[in-house]
C-alpha cells in the first residue's frame, strides 16, 4: 500500500467516525447512510454531501475491489488533491470556521434624526450600497432599494431635497427580511445557508452579535458580495 493510499484511508476512517457521531448512529450503517442523517442537523455535512459520496466510492474501490489478479495491490491511488479535499472536509467538521473570525468590520450606525446628506456622502465615500440605522435601540438596515424608492417618489423637476432626516427615508422600506441577526457561534457554512435565495430572497446583510439580537453591538458583517470569499475560505483557497 502506498503512503498516499494509507493517508487517504486513515482520513476517510476519521470521516466515517465523524458522520456516525453527528448522526448518532453506528459506523456499521455506512458512511453515506450516516451522512444523510447528519446533513439534517449539520450544514457542513449538507454542503459536502456530494463530495463525500464521491470520496466514499473511491474508498470502496480501494478496499473492496482488489482481486486475485492484483493480489494485495490496490487498483488505484488517490490523487493528492483528493486527500487535501478530504482533509478540508474533516477540518470544516472538527473546527468549523466562524463568520466572526473572518468578517469583523467596523459598522457605521446612523441615528434616525441624522441628515440624508451625511448618509449619502458616507455611502459614496465607501462605495457601499447600504448602511445601518439604530432605531429605538434596534439595528435596522437602509439599503439602496429603499433610497431609490424614496428618490423616485420625491424627485421634482430632477431635484430632490436631501437634507431630510433618515427616518423619512426609512419609511419607504418595503422588502421584508433584508436584515438578519445571528450569534457569534455562526459558522461560515451556516451563513451561506442564510443567503439561500429561496429561504431569504431579500437578505442584504447578516449581522453577527453576541447572541444574535438586534439590540446588541455588531461584531461582524456578511453581505452577498462576501459570499465568494466565504466559498474560497471553505475550500482552503483563501487565507483563514
Amino acid at each position: 500500500m502506498s503512503e498516499q493510499t494509507e493517508i487517504f484511508l486513515a482520513r476517510f476512517a476519521r470521516l466515517e467516525k465523524l458522520a456516525a457521531r453527528e448522526a448518532r448512529q453506528e459506523e456499521s450503517r455506512g458512511v453515506m447512510a450516516n451522512v444523510r442523517v447528519a446533513q439534517e442537523r449539520n450544514a457542513i455535512f449538507r454542503r459536502n454531501a456530494s463530495d463525500i459520496e464521491l470520496l466514499a466510492k473511491l474508498r470502496n474501490v480501494l478496499v473492496h475491489e482488489r482481486g486475485a489478479r492484483f493480489g494485495p495491490r490496490y487498483l488505484a491511488e488517490p490523487l493528492p488533491e483528493l486527500v487535501v479535499q478530504l482533509d478540508n472536509i474533516i477540518q470544516q467538521i472538527e473546527k468549523p470556521a466562524l463568520v466572526v473570525q473572518h468578517f469583523q468590520v467596523p459598522i457605521r450606525e446612523f441615528d434616525p434624526d441624522d441628515s440624508m446628506v451625511e448618509v449619502l456622502h458616507f455611502l459614496a465615500s465607501q462605495d457601499f450600497s447600504q448602511t445601518f440605522v439604530r432605531v429605538d435601540g434596534a439595528l435596522r438596515i437602509l439599503t439602496a432599494n429603499t433610497i431609490q424608492r424614496w428618490l423616485g417618489r420625491n424627485a421634482t423637476d430632477e431635484l430632490i431635497e436631501c437634507t431630510v432626516p433618515v427616518s423619512q427615508v426609512m419609511a419607504y422600506q418595503e422588502l421584508p427580511g433584508e436584515l438578519r441577526f445571528a450569534s457569534r457561534q455562526t459558522t461560515l457554512v451556516s451563513a451561506l445557508d442564510a443567503f439561500d435565495g429561496e429561504k431569504h430572497p431579500h437578505l442584504a446583510a447578516l449581522v453577527i452579535t453576541e447572541h444574535g439580537r438586534e439590540h446588541e453591538k455588531p461584531l461582524a458583517l456578511l453581505t452577498p458580495s462576501d459570499l465568494g470569499r466565504v466559498s474560497q475560505i471553505l475550500e482552503g483557497k483563501a487565507p483563514c
